[in-house]
């Protein structure tokens, strides 16, 4: 009686230490978070990720996720504690979410944790409430992955871009245009000098330069004078946009600035020079399908290691 007493208690213990077949099948949920727009030629492509990744997940054979979202943080459809409470309903117990934001921000290091129930502020809680946000309240395990400028995969989008440009490598310049976020200029500072770096040396373009320009805002006083500055040493100016669902050529054409009377549009100004504009951003891409991809997979194998 008591070796069978005991043999009871250590087959308890061994369920207790363990993982049993159905926890180590723990249904899994990915989330793309990005910001979400009133525009909906800008959540296109965004939403398009969504079974972008899943195909990719799918043909590998691989795929760890019973269901795959896009969710937006405002502006638009599905909301983040929307697909949040769908994947609840799911039986979903753990959550990697991806936040498709191109370098850390505001965004990504305060209003997203926030949302997700991850960082909790009540200052910051109260203006999320303000601006409509509905935050998430789960007991469901969620997981922050990285931003877009975790490895190479930027470098490798804009140089794609590029090539549809170039012509005459030596003789040309590039200019990239950035949102950069004046909370972490250094950080974007370091992104952009990092892509540039990349595209000329995949290139042999010599000349580079970049400018913060915000969508809609600010072209003609940040843009226009970067772009000046390469065409004056080059022969053709290449303008590329590391904005996620919008090029180059759309916030030149969307750019003006009224003095008085007056109204400059942006691209006029350069009518003299010549520039060309990249037409996408880094959307669409299945680079970046591929990067999310990768992305997630580490982390469903990862998290079964311990």
């Amino acid at each position: 009686m008591y070796r069978v007493a005991m043999i009871v208690v250590l087959v308890a213990m061994v369920a207790i230490s363990h993982p049993t077949a159905v926890d180590a099948e723990e249904k899994l949920g990915l989330i793309l978070a990005a910001h979400g727009s009133p525009a909906p030629q800008w959540n296109e492509p965004v939403l398009a990720l969504e079974r972008e990744v899943q195909a990719l997940l799918n043909e590998a054979g691989d795929n760890p996720f019973v269901t795959i979202r896009v969710a937006m943080m405002e502006f638009a459809e599905p909301t983040i504690e929307t697909v949040v409470t769908d994947m609840e309903l799911l039986g979903v117990r753990g959550i990697y979410v991806i936040p498709i934001f191109i370098a850390p921000s505001g965004h990504s290091v305060s209003d997203l944790p926030t949302i997700l129930g991850l960082y909790s502020d009540q200052e910051k809680r109260d203006q999320l409430r303000e601006e409509g946000i509905e935050l998430v309240s789960t007991d469901t395990r969620i997981t922050l992955g990285p931003t877009l400028d975790y490895g190479s995969v930027l470098g490798e989008i804009m140089l794609d871009r590029l090539r549809g440009l170039s012509e005459k490598p030596q003789s040309e310049g590039i200019v990239l245009l950035a949102h950069g976020d004046p909370l972490f200029e250094p950080t974007w500072e370091s992104v952009c000098l990092r892509v540039g770096a990349y595209v000329c040396a995949h290139t042999g373009i010599p000349h580079f330069e970049f400018a913060f320009v915000e969508v809609g805002q600010s072209f003609i006083t940040e843009g226009v004078p970067a772009i000046l500055r390469v065409a004056a040493r080059c022969e053709r100016t290449l303008v590329l946009g590391l904005y996620l669902s919008m090029g180059a050529d759309g916030i030149a054409q969307r750019s003006t600035l009224s003095v008085g009377r007056m109204t400059f549009q942006g691209s006029a100004l350069l009518t003299d020079y010549d520039i060309a504009f990249a037409s996408h951003g880094l959307l669409p891409s299945e680079r970046l399908a591929r990067w999310i991809a990768s992305r997630a997979r580490e982390w469903a194998v990862g998290r079964n290691q311990y």
